[in-house]
């Protein structure tokens, strides 16, 4: 329903500067950066779009599967939805690569070297290189 009413011609600076987006805070910038591949998408169009402010991962999978607004989300949390057809992507195979990094202090105990190696071999396994 979001995309028939918000994007019934097509994905395009006119549509995203009208259509609600959600924003994790005032840093997350990763929708603008979405658009900037777009290449014909003003820079100033995020700040014109009609935004809601959802700082909480589990709150914007839950407002976008609600309608409220379109965003960026990792693949791994929303794949069963596009699965399912509960979330559409804006724009099949346009997708947004984020380096994700992973510190913790050096002088570390055996507990957070082993969360460490975890979290390594999650994402060796999870995440998109």
């Amino acid at each position: 329903d979001f995309m028939a009413r918000w994007f019934a011609h097509g994905v395009d600076a006119a549509a995203l500067a009208r259509a609600p987006m959600l924003r994790f805070d005032r840093q997350d910038h990763l929708q603008e950066r979405w658009m900037a591949t777009l290449g014909t998408v003003p820079e100033t169009l995020a700040s014109r779009a009609p935004t809601h402010w959802l700082p909480s991962t589990n709150a914007f999978v839950d407002a976008a599967l609600a309608g409220l607004g379109w965003c960026m989300n990792p693949l791994p949390m929303v794949a069963g939805y596009l699965a399912a057809g509960r979330l559409v992507s804006l724009m099949d195979q346009r997708f947004l690569n984020v380096p994700l990094y992973w510190q913790h202090v050096r002088i570390g105990t055996r507990l957070l070297d082993a969360l460490t190696r975890e979290v390594v071999a999650a994402a060796r396994d999870s995440l998109l290189r």
